[in-house]
């Protein structure tokens, strides 16, 4: 077996699935993350098809079931608040066999986060490299808060703005692909808002908004909108939204002056890293780091758990860590390569442009959430496993 303790930094989706799984197979992962703690901030998603797959494998899908938030219904609405379409979840669910919850990312972060601690993982929080040095028999981090240590193998699961990534592989830039979008999502009262138990999706040109129900009492929103590459000021976020959706219809303007400030806003662009290579040395990159496939894709944190898992079963087959990180890349890289072409070729349809014929758009939705086509049209958004057949 390979030396056993690793250095996985970042703490999510695809930092947490690895380390647990490398814990399974006799490893000693030493995971770091720069935030305090689990982060609060994150949009709704659709979980199913290859997350789903991991979770199973893991153990946790009924944990995932546990997570219940009240949406009966999905309802495309217009701007004087009229629906146009909708669809029962349930339809979701029977098109993908019962396999399938909403939650949000950090729901899932806080399941992985849970089983981490159970099969004893180390995590520290607060912490952030300063240096990744391979040394070519092991790998020396240095801690931005001071200290270092050495380590077998040394892997990046830090996200879409990765430290290993810049420290060891170069600058962000020469690997991001910036899609012209951005996502934004908060929480809100749900007083004075009547969406019931429905998801409320809203778009109009270079302008979307979903509004899912929390509670009784709160609401998610995810604002996705079209604009120039732009600097996101970090203390005045609400205050670029406002601007963004000022004569935004509907509700989107009263929902965005009823947020109160105190959750923190997810503000963010939809950018892809495209890498060719995703190890060098002792040192290789999972999920966002090395194959972001943004929101547009649908599959982020399935791709993030497949990225984890993989590895981890790698390191656990191979002979050396060189064979195992080949093996990794060989395996998952065209499953994300093909998904990364997909959502740069569904960027132009996922918010309408001035150029959108809302007749067909409408006619497009009607036909792709029918009880008929249903099964097919989430084909496309990753229904079937790429772990199918993988041991």
């Amino acid at each position: 077996m390979l030396p056993s303790r690793i250095l996985v930094s970042g703490a999510g989706i695809a930092g947490l699935t690895f380390a647990i799984e490398l814990k399974r197979h006799g490893f000693e992962p030493v995971v770091i993350e720069r935030e305090p703690g689990l982060r609060r901030e994150g949009y709704m998603m659709d979980f199913f098809g290859t997350g789903w797959d991991v979770a199973s494998r893991m153990g946790l899908a009924e944990r995932l079931r546990a997570v219940r938030y009240p949406i009966e219904t999905g309802e495309f609405i217009d701007a004087a608040g009229e629906a146009y379409a909708h669809f029962p979840v349930e339809r979701l669910r029977a098109a993908l066999d019962n396999k399938y919850v909403y939650l949000r990312r950090p729901d899932l972060e806080r399941i992985l986060a849970e089983r981490a601690r159970e099969v004893g993982v180390e995590i520290r929080y607060g912490q952030s490299l300063a240096a990744l040095e391979d040394r070519g028999a092991a790998v020396l981090a240095r801690f931005v808060r001071g200290g270092e240590e050495t380590f077998a193998l040394a892997v990046g699961a830090d996200g879409m703005h990765s430290r290993v990534r810049d420290l060891v592989f170069g600058a962000q830039g020469h690997f991001a692909r910036f899609l012209g979008l951005y996502v934004a999502a908060f929480h809100l009262p749900s007083r004075g808002f009547s969406i019931g138990r429905k998801l409320e999706l809203y778009e109009e040109a270079d302008r979307a908004v979903f509004l899912y129900p929390l509670s009784a009492t709160q609401l998610d929103a995810t604002l996705v909108f079209r604009h120039a590459e732009m600097t996101i000021p970090h203390d005045n976020r609400i205050g670029v939204l406002r601007d963004i959706y000022r004569d935004s219809g509907w509700i989107v303007q009263d929902v965005i002056t009823a947020y109160t400030g105190d959750e923190p806003i997810y503000f963010d662009s939809v950018t892809q890293i495209v890498m060719p290579q995703w190890h060098k040395g002792r040192i290789a990159l999972i999920g966002d780091a090395c194959g972001c496939l943004t929101l547009l894709a649908g599959q982020g944190s399935h791709m993030a758990m497949a990225g984890g898992y993989v590895l981890a079963q790698e390191l656990a087959r191979q002979p050396n860590h060189k064979a195992a990180f080949a093996a990794y890349q060989k395996f998952l890289k065209p499953a994300v390569d093909k998904r990364q072409r997909d959502a740069r070729r569904f960027v132009r349809i996922v918010v309408p442009t001035a150029r959108s014929r809302p007749w067909l758009r409408r006619l497009f939705i009607r036909m792709f959430f029918s009880a008929l086509a249903l099964r097919y049209g989430l084909a496309f958004f990753g229904s079937r496993s790429v772990l199918a057949g993988y041991d």
